[in-house]
């Protein structure tokens, strides 16, 4: 496989003053680049779009026919865990591997659009499918109603989470064969913001809309998805590939799984990437219940809608800045920065376990314009980086089958730990019946989750520094001993940087995002002290804003592991 460069043609005056960046046999001149992203932003829209419509609204249809939370977990997460362990692995070793005048990503994509529309469009019309089935065959049954309309729902939403596998799998895989590499963050984050962008104008102007007329926001979604990914398809070439490297692998089903296993799960280096992502998406497995946690704050629809949407619009305009940074700095780096301001926010979530609730307004105000207007720069670099640093970490020609390898992973996990967050929500509601309140009790659970997933980004940076860093660090193909390693000194580079000292630059960012925890915490103090009068909630605020000043040591202090020679 070819590596994606980045250079400046040489050949003629001409293409010299033409800038042509080149991906494998692919070049293009800014007028192509900006084509080229214009055509992949468009599909990411109508993709976004797509995605973002069942699990913002399933979850609402669902509990309304009073479903318990387990089965929301299970629908939500678990079904699509199992399809992720078993397809998306599948997927990935065989697009590495494929090969048509259509390239090795499209045709995946293409011909699985037409049966994800349509069970969209099923899902939409689930309710009134079931009450159909309900009365045609289980009418005069013990079986009830909205049991029947659940199964249906349930079926449907699986089968889309089974087509759904197929495009969401490869899509991230064709940014890397036809993205140039060094323009990679700068399209990451562009591509981030039109997801953000897609998302804001969903919760803003459709969410609160989402019980009242659920049927056409399905509907909707399925039409501008088809035609306009559809296109998109059509209008993105792929670059050549040339043979792949696989002499007596394709024999037989078991030989594939045998090369996989081999390839991807033998160097426990691996391991350490697989499970910095992993249980980040455990912790992740609790996001069906957080529109449930924020309704406890004494939230509407309404409300919810516009402090995601406010929250969406700063991160936009983080993201119109960041892919620069991100290629300056290291996607590798900047994720191990940022990474435990995550865990900070989730820990400080944890405030409202003991606080009561206050003012819609406030809520507003202090989420946007507090926490999130300091934090979301650090937050959505590490997001942005997350593609860039495993393109940087695993094989590139082997790029797809790594990510499959730490899909089956992830996806295991979360197939439990969906069900396993719900069983934990049900616990709590044996012991505080106070209706929305045990959604509370998610901020534990990603706190607990996403300390876990730090602990092995820090072990995966170390690694990574001592076999080379920015420069001279290359994928490894042998097994070898992280603890000895781990011991040993990181070599010198180039220009004499990564030898121990912290990223001065990356530290002021990262303290900007604590410091936005502070500011969230001590508004919300000052108004229970002189607008609220609430004497156990400003004594609740006053403990959390020491513990938030208590994170700036901690993190200076986790920077400098991070970089200890």
């Amino acid at each position: 496989m070819h590596r994606c460069n980045f250079q400046y043609d040489n050949k003629s005056r001409n293409e010299q003053r033409k800038s042509v960046f080149r991906c494998g046999n692919l070049s293009y001149t800014k007028a192509g680049l900006i084509t080229l992203f214009a055509w992949l932003l468009w599909g990411d829209f109508c993709f976004t779009l797509m995605e973002t419509v069942v699990p913002a609204i399933l979850p609402l249809k669902l509990r309304s026919l009073e479903s318990s939370n387990w089965l929301i977990g299970a629908i939500m997460t678990t079904l699509p865990g199992i399809f992720n362990a078993t397809i998306s692995p599948w997927v990935s070793f065989k697009s590495d591997r494929y090969r048509s005048k259509w390239g090795r990503r499209i045709p995946f994509i293409f011909y699985s659009m037409p049966f994800l529309t349509v069970t969209l469009v099923l899902i939409g019309y689930g309710d009134m499918l079931g009450v159909w089935i309900h009365g045609h065959f289980f009418k005069n049954s013990i079986v009830g109603q909205a049991s029947v309309v659940i199964v249906v729902l349930a079926f449907f939403a699986a089968c889309f989470d089974f087509f759904n596998m197929f495009v969401a799998t490869v899509y991230w895989y064709l940014f890397s064969d036809v993205v140039p590499e060094n323009l990679m963050s700068r399209f990451m984050s562009y591509f981030r913001l039109v997801g953000m962008v897609c998302s804001v104008g969903f919760n803003f102007f459709v969410l609160k809309y989402a019980e009242s007329h659920m049927r056409t926001i399905y509907l909707a979604a399925a039409c501008l998805y088809f035609a306009g990914f559809g296109i998109m398809c059509f209008k993105v070439r792929e670059r050549e590939y040339p043979p792949p490297n696989i002499v007596g692998e394709l024999r037989g089903f078991f030989c594939d799984i045998r090369v996989f296993i081999g390839e991807c799960y033998s160097i426990p280096y691996y391991w350490d990437v697989f499970f910095s992502t992993v249980f980040s998406a455990v912790a992740g497995c609790v996001a069906p219940f957080s529109i449930f946690f924020l309704k406890s704050l004494d939230l509407s629809l309404d409300w919810i809608g516009k402090i995601n949407a406010g929250s969406g619009i700063l991160t936009a305009v983080c993201l119109v800045f960041v892919g620069g940074a991100i290629d300056k700095w290291h996607p590798v780096r900047v994720y191990a920065y940022f990474s435990p301001i995550g865990v900070a926010i989730a820990l400080n979530s944890c405030v409202w376990l003991f606080a009561d609730g206050c003012p819609s307004a406030i809520l507003f105000f202090c989420s946007v314009m507090g926490c999130v207007l300091f934090s979301c720069s650090s937050i959505t670099m590490q997001q942005v980086a997350a593609l860039p640093r495993a393109l940087a970490l695993f094989p590139r020609d082997r790029f797809g089958q790594f990510c499959g390898a730490e899909t089956l992973l992830r996806s295991v996990a979360v197939m439990c730990g969906g069900v396993t967050a719900g069983f934990f929500i049900d616990f709590a509601k044996h012991f505080f019946h106070d209706g929305y309140y045990p959604y509370r009790f998610i901020a534990i659970w990603q706190t607990f989750f996403l300390s876990i997933a730090f602990v092995f980004t820090c072990r995966v940076y170390r690694v990574w520094r001592r076999l080379g860093a920015d420069e001279r660090y290359k994928p490894p193909t042998k097994s070898f001993s992280v603890r000895k390693l781990l011991l040993q000194t990181p070599p010198v580079l180039a220009d004499g940087s990564g030898r121990g000292g912290v990223n001065r630059q990356l530290a002021w960012v990262g303290l900007a995002g604590f410091a936005g925890i502070i500011i969230y915490d001590a508004i919300f103090l000052i108004y229970f002290v002189f607008f609220c009068h609430h004497t156990w909630n400003t004594l609740v605020f006053l403990v959390q804003l020491g513990v938030a000043v208590g994170f700036i040591p901690l993190y200076l202090w986790l920077l400098r592991f991070l970089e200890k020679k």
